[in-house]
Protein backbone atom coordinates (compact mmCIF):
# COMPACT_ATOMS: atom_id res chain seq x y z
CA UNK A 1 0.00 0.00 0.00
CA UNK A 2 1.26 3.60 -0.92
CA UNK A 3 1.46 6.09 1.63
CA UNK A 4 0.63 9.92 0.91
CA UNK A 5 -1.92 10.98 -1.44
CA UNK A 6 -1.86 10.09 -4.89
CA UNK A 7 -3.54 12.01 -8.31
CA UNK A 8 -3.58 9.41 -10.86
CA UNK A 9 -4.55 10.57 -14.49
CA UNK A 10 -5.92 13.59 -13.20
CA UNK A 11 -7.90 15.63 -16.49
CA UNK A 12 -10.22 18.67 -16.66
CA UNK A 13 -11.79 20.10 -19.98
CA UNK A 14 -13.85 22.98 -20.84
CA UNK A 15 -15.82 24.04 -23.77
CA UNK A 16 -12.70 24.15 -26.87
CA UNK A 17 -9.97 24.02 -23.83
CA UNK A 18 -7.89 21.26 -22.10
CA UNK A 19 -6.97 22.59 -18.34
CA UNK A 20 -5.84 19.55 -17.07
CA UNK A 21 -4.64 16.22 -19.03
CA UNK A 22 -3.26 13.03 -17.37
CA UNK A 23 -1.61 14.64 -14.75
CA UNK A 24 -0.21 12.11 -11.94
CA UNK A 25 2.15 12.84 -9.31
CA UNK A 26 2.37 12.05 -5.24
CA UNK A 27 2.38 14.01 -2.21
CA UNK A 28 4.06 12.53 0.53
CA UNK A 29 3.88 12.82 4.25
CA UNK A 30 6.18 14.79 5.82
CA UNK A 31 7.92 16.21 2.27
CA UNK A 32 7.07 19.41 0.24
CA UNK A 33 6.29 18.97 -3.11
CA UNK A 34 6.85 21.85 -5.16
CA UNK A 35 4.49 22.29 -8.02
CA UNK A 36 5.82 25.31 -10.95
CA UNK A 37 4.68 26.12 -14.32
CA UNK A 38 3.83 29.12 -15.97
CA UNK A 39 0.40 31.15 -15.87
CA UNK A 40 -2.03 28.72 -17.39
CA UNK A 41 0.05 25.53 -17.12
CA UNK A 42 -2.80 24.06 -15.21
CA UNK A 43 -1.90 24.47 -11.49
CA UNK A 44 -4.94 26.04 -10.45
CA UNK A 45 -7.12 23.40 -12.34
CA UNK A 46 -5.26 20.51 -10.20
CA UNK A 47 -5.50 22.33 -6.74
CA UNK A 48 -9.35 23.02 -7.34
CA UNK A 49 -9.99 19.47 -8.32
CA UNK A 50 -8.13 18.12 -5.03
CA UNK A 51 -9.68 20.69 -2.80
CA UNK A 52 -13.57 19.60 -4.20
CA UNK A 53 -14.21 22.83 -6.50
CA UNK A 54 -15.36 20.13 -9.34
CA UNK A 55 -18.15 18.04 -9.09
CA UNK A 56 -16.70 16.39 -11.98
CA UNK A 57 -13.12 15.60 -13.73
CA UNK A 58 -11.15 12.52 -15.02
CA UNK A 59 -8.91 10.50 -13.41
CA UNK A 60 -9.23 9.60 -9.35
CA UNK A 61 -7.42 10.41 -5.85
CA UNK A 62 -6.03 8.16 -3.82
CA UNK A 63 -5.26 8.36 -0.10
CA UNK A 64 -2.77 5.77 1.22
CA UNK A 65 -3.92 3.32 -1.63
CA UNK A 66 -7.37 3.76 -1.25
CA UNK A 67 -9.66 5.94 -3.63
CA UNK A 68 -11.46 9.12 -2.37
CA UNK A 69 -14.25 10.56 -4.12
CA UNK A 70 -14.21 14.82 -3.82
CA UNK A 71 -16.52 16.31 -5.71
CA UNK A 72 -16.94 19.31 -3.12
CA UNK A 73 -15.01 20.73 -0.44
CA UNK A 74 -16.23 19.09 1.98
CA UNK A 75 -15.00 15.89 1.00
CA UNK A 76 -11.48 17.16 0.51
CA UNK A 77 -11.67 18.38 4.61
CA UNK A 78 -12.83 14.89 5.38
CA UNK A 79 -10.20 13.45 3.49
CA UNK A 80 -7.48 15.75 5.44
CA UNK A 81 -7.24 18.38 2.28
CA UNK A 82 -7.11 21.91 3.11
CA UNK A 83 -5.53 24.96 0.99
CA UNK A 84 -3.85 28.56 1.89
CA UNK A 85 -4.89 30.60 -1.00
CA UNK A 86 -3.77 33.81 -1.75
CA UNK A 87 -7.22 35.59 -1.77
CA UNK A 88 -7.54 34.82 2.29
CA UNK A 89 -10.17 37.40 3.05
CA UNK A 90 -12.49 35.25 0.82
CA UNK A 91 -11.97 31.92 3.34
CA UNK A 92 -12.68 33.91 6.60
CA UNK A 93 -15.12 35.89 8.28
CA UNK A 94 -14.21 39.18 8.73
CA UNK A 95 -16.90 40.48 11.34
CA UNK A 96 -16.44 37.24 13.72
CA UNK A 97 -13.17 37.10 15.97
CA UNK A 98 -9.95 35.23 15.72
CA UNK A 99 -11.32 32.12 17.86
CA UNK A 100 -14.64 31.92 16.19
CA UNK A 101 -12.91 31.86 12.70
CA UNK A 102 -10.03 28.94 13.58
CA UNK A 103 -13.17 26.99 15.06
CA UNK A 104 -15.21 27.68 12.20
CA UNK A 105 -16.39 24.54 11.62
CA UNK A 106 -16.21 22.84 15.13
CA UNK A 107 -18.78 25.87 15.95
CA UNK A 108 -21.39 24.52 13.05
CA UNK A 109 -21.33 21.17 14.60
CA UNK A 110 -22.36 22.41 18.07
CA UNK A 111 -24.97 24.66 16.95
CA UNK A 112 -28.06 24.30 18.92
CA UNK A 113 -25.59 24.29 22.32
CA UNK A 114 -25.13 26.45 24.96
CA UNK A 115 -21.00 27.88 24.21
CA UNK A 116 -18.54 28.22 26.89
CA UNK A 117 -16.86 30.73 25.50
CA UNK A 118 -13.55 31.00 28.04
CA UNK A 119 -12.94 27.08 26.74
CA UNK A 120 -13.29 28.08 23.05
CA UNK A 121 -10.80 30.84 23.13
CA UNK A 122 -8.58 28.20 25.34
CA UNK A 123 -8.94 25.62 22.44
CA UNK A 124 -8.32 28.83 19.78
CA UNK A 125 -5.04 29.76 21.50
CA UNK A 126 -3.64 26.40 21.60
CA UNK A 127 -4.34 25.81 17.67
CA UNK A 128 -2.30 29.22 17.43
CA UNK A 129 0.77 27.92 19.30
CA UNK A 130 0.95 25.11 17.12
CA UNK A 131 1.69 27.48 14.39
CA UNK A 132 3.70 29.61 16.27
CA UNK A 133 1.27 32.43 16.30
CA UNK A 134 0.76 34.89 18.90
CA UNK A 135 -2.54 36.51 18.56
CA UNK A 136 -5.35 38.09 20.94
CA UNK A 137 -8.08 35.58 20.04
CA UNK A 138 -11.13 37.86 21.09
CA UNK A 139 -10.05 40.41 18.17
CA UNK A 140 -12.01 40.28 15.22
CA UNK A 141 -10.54 39.29 11.72
CA UNK A 142 -11.22 42.46 10.05
CA UNK A 143 -8.27 44.05 12.30
CA UNK A 144 -5.78 41.74 11.21
CA UNK A 145 -3.19 42.38 8.76
CA UNK A 146 -2.72 39.84 5.57
CA UNK A 147 -0.17 37.86 7.57
CA UNK A 148 -2.28 37.33 10.13
CA UNK A 149 -4.90 36.73 8.31
CA UNK A 150 -2.51 33.73 5.99
CA UNK A 151 -1.29 32.34 9.65
CA UNK A 152 -5.38 32.24 10.97
CA UNK A 153 -6.28 30.24 7.78
CA UNK A 154 -3.21 27.49 8.63
CA UNK A 155 -4.17 27.57 12.00
CA UNK A 156 -7.88 26.22 10.95
CA UNK A 157 -6.42 23.89 8.68
CA UNK A 158 -4.00 22.77 11.84
CA UNK A 159 -7.28 22.26 13.93
CA UNK A 160 -9.17 20.42 11.87
CA UNK A 161 -6.45 17.84 11.59
CA UNK A 162 -4.81 18.58 8.30
CA UNK A 163 -2.88 15.64 6.65
CA UNK A 164 -1.62 17.72 3.46
CA UNK A 165 -1.69 21.33 3.04
CA UNK A 166 -1.87 23.19 -0.27
CA UNK A 167 -0.38 26.54 -0.63
CA UNK A 168 -0.80 28.72 -3.48
CA UNK A 169 1.49 31.69 -3.98
CA UNK A 170 1.55 32.38 -0.44
CA UNK A 171 4.23 35.27 -0.17
CA UNK A 172 2.75 37.34 -3.02
CA UNK A 173 2.29 40.30 -0.24
CA UNK A 174 4.85 39.08 2.57
CA UNK A 175 7.90 40.73 3.98
CA UNK A 176 10.80 39.36 4.45
CA UNK A 177 10.45 38.49 8.19
CA UNK A 178 6.76 37.25 7.41
CA UNK A 179 7.84 34.90 4.50
CA UNK A 180 10.73 33.08 7.09
CA UNK A 181 7.92 32.89 9.49
CA UNK A 182 5.65 31.27 7.42
CA UNK A 183 8.80 29.01 6.45
CA UNK A 184 9.07 28.03 9.85
CA UNK A 185 5.66 27.27 10.04
CA UNK A 186 6.29 25.22 6.51
CA UNK A 187 9.39 23.33 8.08
CA UNK A 188 7.31 22.96 11.59
CA UNK A 189 4.20 20.99 9.53
CA UNK A 190 6.28 19.03 7.73
CA UNK A 191 7.97 17.46 10.97
CA UNK A 192 4.72 16.72 12.50
CA UNK A 193 4.07 14.52 8.83
CA UNK A 194 1.97 16.67 7.21
CA UNK A 195 2.91 16.49 3.48
CA UNK A 196 2.67 19.95 1.51
CA UNK A 197 1.75 21.13 -1.82
CA UNK A 198 3.53 24.36 -2.31
CA UNK A 199 2.72 26.40 -5.48
CA UNK A 200 5.24 29.23 -6.12
CA UNK A 201 6.43 31.62 -9.12
CA UNK A 202 9.70 32.51 -7.18
CA UNK A 203 11.80 29.46 -7.75
CA UNK A 204 14.60 30.71 -4.74
CA UNK A 205 11.88 29.86 -2.67
CA UNK A 206 11.05 26.24 -4.43
CA UNK A 207 14.71 25.83 -3.68
CA UNK A 208 14.72 26.84 0.38
CA UNK A 209 11.50 24.77 1.06
CA UNK A 210 11.15 21.52 -1.42
CA UNK A 211 11.86 17.56 -1.19
CA UNK A 212 10.45 17.13 -4.94
CA UNK A 213 9.90 19.55 -7.41
CA UNK A 214 6.82 18.59 -10.60
CA UNK A 215 6.79 21.08 -13.65
CA UNK A 216 3.48 21.80 -15.02
CA UNK A 217 3.18 23.20 -18.79
CA UNK A 218 -0.10 23.51 -21.07
CA UNK A 219 -1.98 21.33 -18.74
CA UNK A 220 0.29 18.57 -18.58
CA UNK A 221 2.82 17.18 -16.16
CA UNK A 222 6.78 17.50 -18.32
CA UNK A 223 9.04 16.37 -15.50
CA UNK A 224 9.46 15.75 -11.65
CA UNK A 225 12.80 15.48 -9.62
CA UNK A 226 14.00 15.67 -6.02
CA UNK A 227 14.72 19.78 -5.59
CA UNK A 228 18.73 18.81 -4.77
CA UNK A 229 18.82 18.74 -8.29
CA UNK A 230 17.18 22.29 -9.09
CA UNK A 231 18.94 24.03 -12.05
CA UNK A 232 17.29 27.33 -13.20
CA UNK A 233 17.56 26.84 -16.77
CA UNK A 234 16.25 22.99 -16.32
CA UNK A 235 12.93 24.20 -14.74
CA UNK A 236 12.59 26.94 -16.88
CA UNK A 237 12.80 25.00 -19.95
CA UNK A 238 10.55 22.68 -18.76
CA UNK A 239 7.94 25.56 -17.92
CA UNK A 240 7.81 27.07 -21.16
CA UNK A 241 9.11 24.42 -23.92
CA UNK A 242 12.04 26.62 -24.50
CA UNK A 243 15.49 27.71 -22.74
CA UNK A 244 15.65 31.41 -21.48
CA UNK A 245 18.39 33.46 -21.22
CA UNK A 246 18.95 36.60 -18.45
CA UNK A 247 16.11 36.85 -17.23
CA UNK A 248 16.80 40.50 -16.87
CA UNK A 249 17.69 43.37 -20.19
CA UNK A 250 21.04 44.72 -20.22
CA UNK A 251 21.60 47.48 -17.92
CA UNK A 252 21.59 50.89 -19.59
CA UNK A 253 25.34 51.21 -21.79
CA UNK A 254 25.36 54.80 -21.84
CA UNK A 255 24.94 57.46 -18.78
CA UNK A 256 21.33 58.38 -18.27
CA UNK A 257 20.16 61.88 -20.06
CA UNK A 258 18.38 64.49 -18.04
CA UNK A 259 16.66 64.55 -14.63
CA UNK A 260 12.98 63.91 -15.45
CA UNK A 261 11.42 63.89 -11.90
CA UNK A 262 12.88 65.57 -8.88
CA UNK A 263 11.42 65.28 -5.63
CA UNK A 264 12.78 66.80 -2.91
CA UNK A 265 11.15 66.33 0.48
CA UNK A 266 8.41 64.66 0.58
CA UNK A 267 5.93 64.12 4.00
CA UNK A 268 2.90 62.33 4.39
CA UNK A 269 2.09 61.81 8.12
CA UNK A 270 2.87 58.27 9.21
CA UNK A 271 4.20 57.39 5.86
CA UNK A 272 6.74 59.33 4.39
CA UNK A 273 9.25 61.50 6.16
CA UNK A 274 11.20 63.78 4.00
CA UNK A 275 11.84 61.48 0.82
CA UNK A 276 14.18 62.96 -1.99
CA UNK A 277 14.80 61.19 -5.30
CA UNK A 278 15.69 61.90 -8.83
CA UNK A 279 14.83 60.20 -12.19
CA UNK A 280 16.40 60.22 -15.23
CA UNK A 281 15.55 59.67 -18.95
CA UNK A 282 17.51 56.22 -19.63
CA UNK A 283 17.89 54.53 -16.78
CA UNK A 284 16.00 53.17 -14.28
CA UNK A 285 15.30 53.79 -10.50
CA UNK A 286 14.97 51.36 -8.39
CA UNK A 287 12.98 51.53 -5.19
CA UNK A 288 13.63 48.55 -2.63
CA UNK A 289 12.60 48.28 0.48
CA UNK A 290 10.59 45.48 2.64
CA UNK A 291 6.75 45.06 2.28
CA UNK A 292 5.47 48.52 4.69
CA UNK A 293 8.73 50.18 3.95
CA UNK A 294 6.95 53.44 2.32
CA UNK A 295 7.53 52.06 -1.51
CA UNK A 296 3.79 51.90 -2.63
CA UNK A 297 3.08 55.16 -0.59
CA UNK A 298 5.49 57.46 -2.29
CA UNK A 299 4.59 56.21 -5.89
CA UNK A 300 1.43 56.54 -5.26
CA UNK A 301 1.74 60.56 -3.94
CA UNK A 302 4.11 61.01 -6.65
CA UNK A 303 0.47 60.14 -9.15
CA UNK A 304 -1.65 62.19 -7.22
CA UNK A 305 -3.57 59.31 -5.48
CA UNK A 306 -2.64 60.60 -1.88
CA UNK A 307 -2.09 63.45 -0.51
CA UNK A 308 0.85 65.11 0.80
CA UNK A 309 1.54 67.11 3.79
CA UNK A 310 4.55 68.89 2.50
CA UNK A 311 7.65 69.14 -0.35
CA UNK A 312 7.93 69.64 -3.68
CA UNK A 313 7.77 67.74 -7.35
CA UNK A 314 9.44 69.15 -10.89
CA UNK A 315 9.16 67.63 -13.96
CA UNK A 316 11.38 68.65 -16.85
CA UNK A 317 12.78 71.39 -14.08
CA UNK A 318 9.43 72.99 -13.74
CA UNK A 319 7.46 72.79 -10.38
CA UNK A 320 4.19 70.67 -11.03
CA UNK A 321 1.25 70.10 -8.68
CA UNK A 322 0.26 66.54 -8.65
CA UNK A 323 -3.01 66.53 -6.48
CA UNK A 324 -5.06 64.48 -8.41
CA UNK A 325 -4.10 61.15 -10.74
CA UNK A 326 -5.37 63.26 -13.59
CA UNK A 327 -2.90 66.11 -13.01
CA UNK A 328 -0.21 63.18 -13.22
CA UNK A 329 -1.39 61.73 -16.71
CA UNK A 330 -1.35 65.01 -17.60
CA UNK A 331 2.22 65.34 -17.16
CA UNK A 332 2.93 62.22 -18.40
CA UNK A 333 3.38 60.29 -14.66
CA UNK A 334 2.01 56.93 -14.77
CA UNK A 335 1.54 54.49 -12.70
CA UNK A 336 1.30 50.23 -12.72
CA UNK A 337 -0.30 49.89 -9.41
CA UNK A 338 0.37 47.01 -6.54
CA UNK A 339 -2.95 45.89 -6.69
CA UNK A 340 -3.65 45.40 -10.84
CA UNK A 341 -6.77 43.59 -10.45
CA UNK A 342 -8.22 46.11 -7.78
CA UNK A 343 -6.68 49.48 -9.06
CA UNK A 344 -5.03 48.87 -12.64
CA UNK A 345 -8.05 47.06 -14.51
CA UNK A 346 -11.17 47.09 -15.28
CA UNK A 347 -11.85 43.10 -14.78
CA UNK A 348 -14.96 42.97 -16.23
CA UNK A 349 -14.14 45.10 -19.09
CA UNK A 350 -12.51 44.34 -22.63
CA UNK A 351 -9.00 44.40 -23.12
CA UNK A 352 -9.31 47.02 -26.08
CA UNK A 353 -11.50 49.09 -23.65
CA UNK A 354 -8.84 48.94 -20.80
CA UNK A 355 -6.20 49.83 -23.52
CA UNK A 356 -7.90 52.60 -24.78
CA UNK A 357 -9.95 53.95 -21.19
CA UNK A 358 -7.23 56.89 -19.76
CA UNK A 359 -7.24 59.07 -23.02
CA UNK A 360 -10.53 58.17 -24.64
CA UNK A 361 -10.42 61.66 -25.93
CA UNK A 362 -8.18 60.46 -28.82
CA UNK A 363 -10.72 58.32 -30.26
CA UNK A 364 -13.62 60.19 -29.68
CA UNK A 365 -16.04 61.29 -32.58
CA UNK A 366 -18.07 64.22 -32.89
CA UNK A 367 -20.91 64.32 -29.68
CA UNK A 368 -18.47 62.43 -27.92
CA UNK A 369 -18.96 58.92 -29.59
CA UNK A 370 -16.50 56.22 -29.26
CA UNK A 371 -14.33 55.26 -32.62
CA UNK A 372 -14.82 52.13 -31.91
CA UNK A 373 -12.95 50.57 -35.15
CA UNK A 374 -9.68 52.76 -34.22
CA UNK A 375 -9.62 51.62 -30.72
CA UNK A 376 -9.69 48.58 -31.85
CA UNK A 377 -7.24 49.00 -34.33
CA UNK A 378 -4.90 51.10 -31.68
CA UNK A 379 -5.63 47.94 -29.54
CA UNK A 380 -4.72 45.40 -31.71
CA UNK A 381 -1.07 47.21 -32.37
CA UNK A 382 -0.50 47.36 -28.63
CA UNK A 383 -1.21 43.91 -27.91
CA UNK A 384 1.30 42.82 -30.64
CA UNK A 385 3.61 45.11 -28.99
CA UNK A 386 3.90 44.31 -25.67
CA UNK A 387 2.94 40.54 -27.01
CA UNK A 388 -1.00 39.95 -24.75
CA UNK A 389 -1.90 36.59 -25.29
CA UNK A 390 -4.95 35.76 -26.51
CA UNK A 391 -4.34 38.51 -29.02
CA UNK A 392 -7.78 39.94 -28.89
CA UNK A 393 -9.29 42.88 -27.70
CA UNK A 394 -12.55 41.73 -27.54
CA UNK A 395 -11.55 39.18 -24.34
CA UNK A 396 -12.74 39.99 -21.06
CA UNK A 397 -9.49 41.01 -19.42
CA UNK A 398 -10.75 38.50 -16.49
CA UNK A 399 -10.35 35.49 -18.67
CA UNK A 400 -6.48 36.54 -18.64
CA UNK A 401 -3.49 35.27 -17.06
CA UNK A 402 -1.94 37.42 -14.66
CA UNK A 403 1.59 38.22 -16.44
CA UNK A 404 -1.09 39.13 -19.80
CA UNK A 405 -3.57 40.96 -17.33
CA UNK A 406 0.07 43.09 -16.06
CA UNK A 407 0.43 43.78 -19.95
CA UNK A 408 -2.74 45.33 -20.31
CA UNK A 409 -2.17 47.80 -17.46
CA UNK A 410 1.44 48.71 -19.17
CA UNK A 411 -0.50 48.65 -22.59
CA UNK A 412 -2.75 51.36 -21.42
CA UNK A 413 -0.43 54.23 -20.84
CA UNK A 414 1.36 53.32 -24.23
CA UNK A 415 -1.66 55.68 -25.59
CA UNK A 416 0.14 58.64 -24.25
CA UNK A 417 3.58 60.51 -23.81
CA UNK A 418 4.76 59.21 -20.87
CA UNK A 419 7.79 60.96 -18.82
CA UNK A 420 7.99 59.25 -15.93
CA UNK A 421 6.58 55.40 -15.91
CA UNK A 422 6.35 53.84 -12.20
CA UNK A 423 6.06 50.02 -11.77
CA UNK A 424 4.93 48.88 -7.92
CA UNK A 425 5.71 45.19 -7.05
CA UNK A 426 4.74 44.82 -10.99
CA UNK A 427 5.75 41.31 -11.13
CA UNK A 428 3.60 39.69 -7.77
CA UNK A 429 2.40 36.35 -8.68
CA UNK A 430 3.41 36.06 -12.48
CA UNK A 431 5.22 33.47 -14.51
CA UNK A 432 9.03 33.47 -15.24
CA UNK A 433 8.49 34.56 -18.69
CA UNK A 434 5.66 37.72 -18.26
CA UNK A 435 8.36 38.36 -15.43
CA UNK A 436 10.82 38.88 -18.02
CA UNK A 437 8.75 40.99 -20.71
CA UNK A 438 7.76 42.94 -17.85
CA UNK A 439 11.84 43.86 -17.22
CA UNK A 440 11.91 44.24 -21.01
CA UNK A 441 8.71 46.97 -21.59
CA UNK A 442 10.29 48.74 -18.50
CA UNK A 443 13.65 48.89 -19.98
CA UNK A 444 12.08 49.71 -23.72
CA UNK A 445 10.64 52.73 -21.84
CA UNK A 446 13.90 54.41 -20.18
CA UNK A 447 14.33 55.22 -24.45
CA UNK A 448 11.70 57.93 -24.03
CA UNK A 449 11.13 58.25 -20.33
CA UNK A 450 12.83 57.92 -16.39
CA UNK A 451 11.40 54.40 -15.13
CA UNK A 452 11.12 53.85 -11.43
CA UNK A 453 10.79 50.53 -10.30
CA UNK A 454 9.60 49.59 -6.67
CA UNK A 455 9.85 46.08 -5.24
CA UNK A 456 10.29 43.95 -2.09
CA UNK A 457 12.05 41.39 -3.67
CA UNK A 458 15.89 42.98 -3.42
CA UNK A 459 17.37 40.38 -5.83
CA UNK A 460 14.70 42.24 -8.53
CA UNK A 461 15.59 45.57 -7.83
CA UNK A 462 19.12 44.75 -8.36
CA UNK A 463 18.79 42.96 -11.27
CA UNK A 464 16.64 45.13 -13.35
CA UNK A 465 17.65 48.57 -11.71
CA UNK A 466 20.57 51.08 -13.17
CA UNK A 467 21.06 52.79 -9.27
CA UNK A 468 18.85 52.27 -6.69
CA UNK A 469 17.15 53.99 -3.44
CA UNK A 470 16.32 52.09 -0.33
CA UNK A 471 13.53 52.53 1.77
CA UNK A 472 13.02 51.85 5.86
CA UNK A 473 10.16 53.38 7.67
CA UNK A 474 9.02 56.24 5.06
CA UNK A 475 12.54 57.32 4.63
CA UNK A 476 14.94 56.90 2.25
CA UNK A 477 18.28 55.17 3.62
CA UNK A 478 20.63 54.45 1.55
CA UNK A 479 21.43 55.44 -2.35
CA UNK A 480 24.00 52.83 -4.23
CA UNK A 481 24.65 52.84 -8.20
CA UNK A 482 25.30 49.70 -10.54
CA UNK A 483 29.33 49.16 -9.84
CA UNK A 484 28.11 49.49 -5.45
CA UNK A 485 25.43 47.24 -5.61
CA UNK A 486 25.86 45.01 -2.50
CA UNK A 487 23.04 42.47 -1.72
CA UNK A 488 23.72 42.00 1.94
CA UNK A 489 24.33 45.81 2.22
CA UNK A 490 21.06 46.84 0.93
CA UNK A 491 19.22 44.24 3.08
CA UNK A 492 20.95 45.68 6.15
CA UNK A 493 19.59 49.04 5.37
CA UNK A 494 16.35 47.66 4.47
CA UNK A 495 15.50 45.93 7.33
CA UNK A 496 17.12 49.27 9.66
CA UNK A 497 20.36 47.21 10.56
CA UNK A 498 22.26 49.72 9.23
CA UNK A 499 21.46 53.84 9.85
CA UNK A 500 20.85 55.95 6.51
CA UNK A 501 23.98 56.48 4.57
CA UNK A 502 24.47 56.80 0.80
CA UNK A 503 26.88 54.57 -1.07
CA UNK A 504 27.65 56.16 -4.47
CA UNK A 505 30.97 55.46 -6.27
CA UNK A 506 30.12 56.60 -9.10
Amino acid sequence: MADGLQAVGLGKRFPGVVALEDVSLRLEPGRVMALVGANGAGKSTLIKILTGYYETYEGQVEIDGRVVHIHEPTDAARAGIQAVYQEVDTVLVPTLTVSENVLLNQLRSRRGTVLNWAALHKEAEAVLERVGLTLDVRRRVEDLVLHEKQMLVIARAVSQQVKYLIFDEPTTSLSLPEVEQLFTIIRTLKAQGVGILYISHRLMEVTALADDITVLRNGRKITQFPADEFDFGRVSEAMLGTAIQDIYPPKAANAPGDVVLEARDLTRRGKLDGVSLSARQGEILGVAGLVGAGKTELLRALFGADALDGGRVQIDGRQVALKTPQQAVNHGVYLVPEERRAQGVLVEEKVGQNISLPFLSQFSRALGLIDRLRERTHAAHTIERLGILPPNPEVEVKNLSGGNQQKVVIGKWLTGQPRVVMFDEATQGIDVKAKQDVYRIARDLTQSAAVIYASSDIDEVIGIADRLIVMHDGQVVAEFTTDAFDRNLILEYATGAREKETHDRG
